[in-house]
């Protein structure tokens, strides 16, 4: 199974080829528009939408005959629990953390905890993937007091969840040597704010964990794919 999160930073219809190219089975990506999620059905996968922009939200695919169902929408924006009928049946955890009201506790990867603590039974459908742009790094843990990455990190792990790329590469949180993110799309201005987080139990059968390179991605989005083999 490959998984694939990204951020195509608005224009899917016009970039859906370079999804394609990454042959997904499941894919998160992130300001798609409600219309390009739908017309990507044609490429044989399901589709769902959600957003409260029709020109911005979270479109995620998986390939024909795998059914996808949301389990409820979203009270986060937008962190939507989906259910995917793969031949291994699993809960995908789609995540576009960004900013939502006036209160910093509330935007980014603020609302990820919160949606992580408020709803435990996400987890109960187990095996879980969370996948999706988190904007957000371990660096950054100092803003935060309550509900920054690395409790959110810890979250998962306690449930059993694991980053697939620190885990590949034998990284540390904060201290990630690929970029999944470039401010502006310049070379020089480099995060890690993409995340596939995977069960543990997994691992062993990781084949593969790739970061797209900015020479290639930059001239699609500010932020490169991340694709998981397992």
């Amino acid at each position: 199974m490959r998984i694939v999160t990204w951020n195509c930073q608005m224009g899917f219809d016009k970039k859906a080829g370079a999804l394609l190219s990454l042959r997904p089975d499941v894919a998160v990506i992130l300001e798609c528009s409600q219309s390009a999620a739908t017309a990507f059905e044609q490429h044989g996968f399901e589709s769902l939408w959600f957003g409260s922009n029709p020109h911005k939200g979270v479109g995620v695919f998986s390939r024909k005959g795998w059914a996808l169902r949301a389990l409820s929408q979203p009270k986060h924006q937008w962190i939507v629990p989906i259910r995917v009928r793969a031949p291994e049946p699993f809960t995908l955890l789609a995540v576009w953390a960004c900013r939502t009201g006036n209160k910093k506790a509330d935007n980014y990867i603020g609302q990820v905890y919160q949606a992580l603590q408020s709803y435990p039974q996400w987890f109960n459908r187990s095996p879980m993937i969370l996948a999706g742009d988190l904007n957000s790094n371990q660096v950054w843990d100092h803003e935060r007091r309550v509900g920054n990455h690395s409790d959110v990190v810890k979250i998962l792990a306690d449930r059993g969840l694991v980053s697939s790329y620190h885990e590949f590469f034998g990284e540390a949180q904060g201290a990630e040597s690929l970029p999944t993110h470039y401010l502006y799309r310049h070379a020089h201005r480099p995060f890690h704010l993409d995340y596939i987080f995977i069960p543990r139990a997994w691992l062993p059968g990781v084949k593969s964990v790739v970061v797209g390179k900015h020479k290639t991605w930059s001239k699609l989005s500010d932020h490169c794919p991340v694709v998981v083999e397992v």
